[in-house]
């Protein structure tokens, strides 16, 4: 029976399952534009489980009869997770191979062709990354890119420069570079600053620093970048603000992200200076009050604002006083809230309703917070603010998928309240 299903069913509808069995959403592209500022951290430890799960899936799939390998095998790489040094040798010999033409059907493109996102984190342990060079080599097609390697040897600044070069390779398809690697030797900023300039379709950049001292991007990766994200915006050289002789060149350039981990108030006021009247989105990361005029100020197009703060109870009046956004995202950076703070979320946006009036969306981009929301400590709490006190808003309050938030928290937290009062009444065992 199992056999004969698998014969009489269309390869387009096997193909169809396969996808959805292993699709992660916002991984790949498009999907990923849509999380361009949340990618870092925070959005990589939410999304490798989920793909290592899925390799899991697809690893199982091909195994399941050789029609299925042969249907279910361009899955199997299409997302590569390496979190273990161990894995780089296998990953590595495998590509080879199938490369060379052991294993694949005569004719059949190699494993590695079908790869469109590579995921390199490796913690805790020294990494052999030469054998990590050789499996960029195999990956011709790659789209997406994150490297986070955070235990090298002090000889190893010499590996991450054949790893820039290796990308040189995947050059014409790379659309995401998440580069969060610790190096700031110059020699190495200038290879990477060579392999951007190489990345013609690049859109979303993520880097520990700034690959441009003197603060200046050069025209043509302009023209295709959407999204800067930087740890570090270190302009050392100089250079005038203000974007004198931009307006008439292409700029994509709309989002940055900026990381106030360190204070470097002064080179983002030269950045923003410059190229502040292109951009429409803006994330704050460990957001001040001087941050804020500076956008307000340097950016007059800003249409959307995304807020990461310790807690809810940092959204003072003053932080509060924002420009004229559609659009604020708002999620804190870990921090167990207590009920007072997170009350303090809710009279924020009561707020926001009477004093910003082109206000039209407000989510909570953190899982975690929406999540925290849904328990029994916070939930009645949260339904009875969306409920009464904000009931009236212009603006959508959505949970981070961008749903109601009104109606998330009474799908999942109607139920665990239900419980509560449930253990509160039973009576006792005898």
């Amino acid at each position: 029976m199992t056999t004969r299903l698998c014969v009489d069913v269309p390869p387009e509808v096997w193909d169809h399952i396969f996808e959805i069995a292993t699709h992660v959403p916002y991984t790949l592209v498009p999907e990923i534009f849509e999380k361009s500022t949340l990618i870092g951290d925070d959005y990589n430890e939410l999304c490798r489980p989920a793909l290592k799960t899925a390799f899991a899936t697809k690893r199982n799939l091909v195994l399941v009869c050789k029609q299925w390998w042969h249907l279910a095998i361009r899955y199997l790489y299409r997302a590569i997770l390496i979190d273990n040094p161990r894995k780089i040798l296998s990953i590595c010999s495998t590509l080879r191979n199938y490369a060379n033409g052991m294993g694949a059907v005569p004719g059949a493109k190699p494993l590695g062709w079908w790869a469109e996102r590579l995921d390199v984190v490796i913690r805790g342990a020294a990494a052999d990354e030469e054998p990590l060079v050789d499996v960029i080599m195999c990956l011709p097609n790659l789209a997406v890119v994150s490297l986070d390697i955070r235990e090298r040897r002090s000889k190893d600044e010499l590996i991450l420069r054949y790893i820039l070069n290796a990308l040189r390779h995947a050059a014409s398809s790379l659309r995401v570079l998440d580069w969060s690697m610790e190096s700031s030797d110059p020699a190495t900023l200038l290879i990477e600053r060579q392999l951007v300039a190489e990345l013609s379709r690049l859109c979303i950049l993520r880097s520990r620093y700034m690959p441009w001292t003197d603060g200046f991007i050069p025209q043509n990766v302009l023209s295709s970048l959407t999204t800067l994200a930087v740890k570090r915006m270190l302009i050392t050289e100089g250079g005038i603000p203000g974007g004198s002789g931009l307006e008439d060149r292409q700029i994509s350039l709309r989002e940055v992200v900026i990381d106030m981990t360190y204070d470097d108030f002064e080179s983002w006021s030269i950045f923003t200076g410059r190229y502040g009247i292109f951009l429409t989105s803006v994330h704050l990361t460990y957001c001040d009050n001087r941050y804020l005029v500076m956008i307000k100020q340097s950016c007059p197009n800003i249409r959307r604002l995304t807020l990461s703060v310790i807690n809810f109870s940092c959204l003072t009046h003053d932080m509060l006083s924002l420009p004229p956004i559609v659009y604020l995202g708002l999620n804190t950076l870990g921090v167990y809230p207590t009920w007072m703070e997170s009350e303090s979320l809710f009279s924020a946006l009561a707020t926001l309703r009477g004093t910003l009036p082109t206000l039209r969306v407000v989510q909570l981009t953190n899982p975690v917070d929406v999540a925290r929301l849904s328990t029994i400590h916070y939930y009645e709490m949260a339904v009875r603010a969306l409920e009464k006190d904000l009931a009236q808003c212009a603006f959508r309050i959505e949970d981070h998928d961008g749903n109601v938030l009104l109606e998330t928290l009474e799908a999942v937290g109607e139920p665990l309240y239900c419980l509560k009062y449930l253990f509160q009444f039973a009576e006792p065992f005898d």
